[in-house]
């Protein structure tokens, strides 16, 4: 899935935001780059990943796992790469 995204820089001198166009795939983080002072970043998009789940009416616990989906921040923040 595609998806516009507004990041917030890591970077001290910076802290600017800036929104890209990117590929959201099963992988647990990003790496992007600012384009305005070009530091690169480390976004983690574990916790924005929630389950999906289908709940039927009825005895016991009748929940399926449907796969999951991701429920982004307005402005998702960075990590320096280690």
């Amino acid at each position: 899935m595609k998806a516009r995204l507004t990041f917030k820089c890591w970077n001290e001198k910076c802290k600017r935001t800036y929104s890209l166009f990117k590929e959201i795939t099963d992988e647990q983080e990003l790496i992007v780059a600012c384009p305005f002072c070009r530091a690169e970043a480390v976004v983690r998009l574990d916790p924005f990943k929630q389950d999906k789940k289908s709940v039927f009416k009825g005895d016991g616990d009748d929940a399926q796992a449907l796969g999951h989906a991701y429920h982004f921040p307005d402005v998702i923040p960075t990590e320096k790469p280690a």
